[in-house]
């Protein structure tokens, strides 16, 4: 009994707690929680072993506060005041009120009726003229809107809003109205707004909305405008280069208006901030700065990395002026620096590789960055190998990539792969094909240009590459020659569809073995012994063996047959005689070319190749006679 008597006591105090913790507002909805399940008891512990007791699961509420900071009790207080003055028909109208669905669409027009007041009373005054402009600029940007009728517009559009640029150009809808205006208004009209806006230029550029207005000069202004807007910018070039909003219109300016002289002011400013404002016309390098004063040179390249870090730091990176000042950095600085710009700059190669400069700089960062440096770049280029071996610039980097990084099956796995599933696509396009070519004749003299031979030259003596150059060069040669091979036996008539990819296709062929080689063989063979395999260059057709470009690659490539007979390897006039019949050869004599490609081959044969061919020419002797082509007189000679 005792026993009992002290499990209660024990329990007792813990309950009373819980039942104090329940606030006001719980009693007033207490017909609501009466319909509500029990939730599950509480398990409350009791000391000395003794029997759990289950108690009501209770809602744990804050500790108790003073009155004066009790928001929470003046609430429930206010609640009660008002329900005492309610009736009971009042609180069950109210009831059924709350569990009606609401009319959604009223509700959305009281919200735009509400959000219209608020504006009206923020713009006062600026309110009506802002709705009018609106109806005026949805009028301009009608394409059905008529020279006449746009000229009387602008005219109107620009008389309500005068005085008032200023503000209206910053706000998001304004903003609209004001391009609109600029783009269809007159020269005067345009220098009139610029006049208002001058002193707001660079916080413009610096706008989400007010930028666009800008541009919009600098698309449609005079070269008075343009000037007017690039010169406003000297003394903020730092700021607006590494603002996220600015940086894309102040390179449009740089890299599209700017004269030489704009171009070297902008410059400047990353020299030090002594450039800000006063401009000096002799300083055009970097360089030049600490020519005459060697002791300037420190702090000039601690002022240049400073805005540099600056700007990487915040990643706006994809601006020709960037790339310009960090090249002559790289060019100028320390070792230690360098390799601390690489570190900052290794994941950002493809925005680099749009430009010249840059693409200089990611040369540098490829040849002098550590194996982790390499990594990191090559990650960026994932998905972006197509676009960068097809970029005018671009496309260097892929060529010192396979020059300077040791790890060929990172490469594989990162480049290469992605190389050969738009091979080509690639190899059709102006600059793809140079990729393909450093891979299968890497630094050939035939298809690279000198200057450019001796330009990647300069980082095989790097610190950081062990491996030599011709094991590099065959490993990433034999990842690559049979998927090429392949792609030329399957899409023939595109490896063959002009000049400049025949070339590509026989340096593929020339570096090429085995079954994939001859299978290569047989499909050109059968492409040019089709009588309807069509050429077409300039809206011009050629029949195949016709085509100049087309009779180039198969001279060479059966004069390279020479270099095969004696490694003993299948060779292309091999294959290509087994397929001429007589329909065939008959149809070759008519042009003059195709009686030049029969010579060559009768030349470079073996004997017992040689003869076939004559076997099959001797029927043609008669029709031979007939052409007066310097091609059939000559093979006429060969069969005599």
């Amino acid at each position: 009994m005792k026993r009992k008597d002290q499990e209660k006591t024990d329990v007792e105090p813990k309950t009373k707690k819980i039942k104090k913790s329940v606030g006001f507002s719980d009693k007033v909805n207490s017909d609501k929680i009466s319909n509500v399940k029990t939730k599950k008891a509480l398990v409350v512990p009791v000391k000395d072993g003794i029997k759990a007791q289950k108690v009501k699961f209770q809602k744990p509420t804050a500790a108790k506060k003073s009155d004066k900071g009790d928001k929470s009790k003046k609430f429930n207080k206010q609640v009660g005041k008002n329900k005492l003055k309610g009736s009971d028909a009042d609180s069950k109208t109210s009831i059924t009120n709350a569990s009606e669905k609401p009319d959604w669409l009223e509700f959305k027009k009281q919200k735009k009726l509400l959000k219209e007041t608020r504006r009206a009373k923020r713009l006062s005054e600026a309110y009506d003229v802002t709705v009018k402009a609106k109806k005026i600029g949805e009028i301009l940007r009608r394409a059905d809107c008529s020279k006449e009728e746009r000229e009387e517009h602008t005219v109107q559009l620009f008389k309500l809003l005068e005085g008032q640029f200023g503000k209206i150009v910053f706000m998001h809808d304004m903003a609209r109205i004001v391009q609109w205006l600029l783009k269809y208004c007159s020269a005067e009209t345009r220098e009139s707004i610029l006049s208002e806006l001058k002193d707001s230029i660079v916080l413009m550029l610096q706008s989400k909305y007010a930028k666009n207005c800008i541009k919009i000069m600098l698309d449609y202004g005079t070269a008075k405008i343009r000037e007017t807007i690039i010169k406003a910018c000297n003394g903020h070039i730092i700021k607006l280069i590494s603002h996220s909003v600015a940086a894309p219109i102040v390179e449009l300016a740089y890299s599209t208006w700017a004269t030489d002289k704009d171009k070297l002011y902008f410059k400047q400013e990353f020299y030090g901030d002594m450039y800000k404002q006063a401009k000096d016309n002799e300083i055009k390098t970097l360089s030049d700065v600490y020519k005459s004063s060697p002791d300037m040179k420190s702090a000039t390249l601690s002022a240049v990395k400073s805005n540099l870090v600056k700007i990487l730091n915040k990643k706006v990176i994809n601006t020709a002026l960037v790339h310009s000042v960090l090249l002559e950095f790289l060019k100028n600085c320390t070792n230690e620096d360098r390799d601390e710009m690489i570190v900052m700059f290794r994941s950002f190669i493809v925005e680099l590789s749009r430009t010249k400069d840059g693409t200089e700089v990611a040369i540098i960062c490829l040849r002098h960055g550590t194996n982790k440096d390499k990594k990191i770049a090559m990650k960026a280029l994932k998905d972006q190998v197509k676009t960068l071996a097809t970029n005018e610039h671009g496309h260097m980097v892929l060529l010192a990539l396979f020059d300077y990084v040791d790890d060929t099956v990172l490469v594989k796995k990162m480049v290469l792969s992605e190389l050969q599933e738009n091979v080509t696509e690639i190899a059709l396009h102006e600059h793809g094909r140079s990729v393909i070519l450093y891979l299968v004749a890497r630094r050939d003299l035939h298809y690279f240009h000198p200057k450019l031979v001796e330009q990647l030259k300069q980082g095989d003596e790097n610190a950081t590459s062990k491996k030599s150059s011709e094991v590099r060069e065959k490993e990433l040669l034999d990842a690559v020659i049979t998927k090429f091979l392949t792609t030329v036996a399957t899409e023939t008539a595109a490896w063959l569809s002009n000049s400049s990819i025949s070339m590509v296709t026989l340096a593929i062929l020339k570096v090429g073995d085995g079954e994939s080689l001859i299978n290569a063989y047989e499909a050109i063979s059968n492409y040019i012994t089709d009588p309807e395999s069509i050429i077409t260059e300039n809206k011009v057709h050629h029949k195949a063996i016709e085509y100049s470009g087309l009779h180039m690659m198969l001279k060479k490539l059966i004069q390279h047959d020479k270099v095969l007979m004696k490694e003993e390897k299948p060779t292309f006039g091999e294959t290509l005689i087994e397929r001429l019949e007589t329909a065939v050869i008959k149809q070759w004599v008519e042009f003059n070319r195709g009686c030049f490609i029969l010579i060559t081959l009768l030349e470079n044969s073996t004997q017992s190749n040689s003869d076939r061919l004559i076997a099959k020419l001797k029927p043609l002797i008669k029709v031979l006679k007939s052409k007066k082509t310097p091609g059939a007189l000559i093979l006429l000679k060969k069969l005599q």
